[in-house]
């Protein structure tokens, strides 16, 4: 009984020291929130004469600034064990997304646009911004909300573009829109609930296996563009349909190289600038490599789960109507948007391409005796 007792009042502060931050995070972002303002470019297009970003070595988008336990991360890590802050958004965060996974999976079996299938849509947006609040991410500033005025409307969709540095901004986009969909990779079907995601949200599923994969994933991204009724009048595709060009989670402080998927069917896309300021600890998810530490799991949710607030900031920019140019050169497209988000970002863009986290060699092979002459990596400046 007493037993009992002690373990209920120690969650029981915790979830009231979760919510006192909270409070305290949102007066902080109603009298001193952060700043971000527009750029102003008369010619975003760096192919037509546009201002460039700064160009990296390569090695900025994977290399971390703040990796470790310094003392004052070891002081939150120790506070928020002591006051059952830690154990209680652990604890919520792992029910929580179960309960997100079932929701989907239930999700399913409704026919979409019905009652349940609504409702089950709302829960699996409420619920992703729930994991952002219950990682400590308790304030989203999200700039020009009415830029996606179109989504779940008739007409043609522009492709939704964003930078991506870890899982909390995907959960944060998932509530932004209200329901988005894009890729997934067949390979993937296996973690626990991400087929079902894919069905409910009416993703495209890749099969990299398949030699016709590259015309089935632009037959999948038309049908979103297009956004036709189907026999009852309904728009089945008018969800924000998203692509991560990068590929990969990057660093904040440069941009991954763009896959060309997003921009081969020369539709218009909409950037999604996203961002988290920090100063003791960054919130991106990166890998160990031969450039430094980096952030990863499952040390990486422990340093989310005791922080006081992580502020995440979404700019949704305007939508990108393609030239001629970039109509018939997707590489050239994807390099044009690159460069203007990284301008928004005021960070650097690098040829790097993703497919370094599985280069045998790599920066990323640290059981590699050398690094392989032609991968772009350069070791930290000393």
């Amino acid at each position: 009984m007493v037993v009992g007792l002690v373990i209920a009042g120690y969650f029981g502060f915790g979830f009231v020291f979760h919510l006192l931050l909270w409070f305290v995070a949102l007066l902080q972002n109603c009298f001193c929130p952060y700043r971000w303002p527009d750029l102003s470019l008369q010619n975003k297009r760096k192919s037509d004469g546009g201002e460039e970003a700064k160009v990296g070595a390569g090695h900025e988008c994977y290399e971390y600034d703040t990796p470790g336990w310094p003392p004052y991360a070891v002081f939150k890590l120790v506070l928020s064990l002591c006051t059952g802050l830690l154990l209680f958004r652990l604890i919520s965060f792992v029910v929580v997304f179960a309960v997100v996974a079932l929701n989907v999976k239930i999700g399913c079996y409704f026919a979409p646009f019905s009652c349940g299938h609504r409702f089950c849509n709302a829960n699996f947006a409420l619920l992703s911004r729930l994991l952002c609040n219950l990682s400590s991410c308790y304030t989203i500033q999200v700039f020009h909300r009415e830029r996606l005025k179109w989504m779940g409307q008739a007409g043609n969709h522009p492709v939704v573009v964003p930078n991506h540095i870890n899982m909390l901004e995907a959960f944060s986009l998932e509530y932004i829109t209200w329901g988005m969909s894009g890729c997934v990779a067949k390979s993937q079907f296996s973690i626990p609930g991400v087929k079902s995601a894919c069905q409910f949200s009416n993703g495209v599923a890749v099969d990299t296996k398949d030699k016709d994969v590259k015309q089935k994933v632009n037959a999948g991204i038309m049908k979103f563009v297009v956004n036709e009724p189907d026999e009852r009048g309904q728009y089945p595709y008018s969800r924000a349909f998203v692509i991560y060009p990068e590929g990969i989670t990057n660093s904040q402080n440069g941009l991954f190289r763009f896959n060309t998927g997003a921009f081969a069917p020369g539709v218009p896309v909409q950037p999604i600038v996203q961002r988290f300021p920090y100063k003791f600890m960054n919130p991106a998810w990166v890998s160990d490599s031969r450039v430094g530490p980096g952030n990863d799991l499952p040390w990486m949710m422990l340093r989310y789960m005791s922080q006081f607030n992580i502020t995440l900031q979404v700019k949704i920019c305007e939508i990108w109507e393609p030239n001629e140019a970039e109509k018939v050169d997707p590489v050239l497209y994807a390099s044009n948007v690159q460069n203007y988000m990284a301008l928004e970002l005021g960070i650097a863009v690098t040829n790097t391409s993703n497919k370094i986290l599985r280069q045998k060699g790599g920066p990323f092979d640290l059981k590699a005796s050398q690094v392989h002459p032609e991968v772009d990596s350069p070791e930290r400046p000393q």
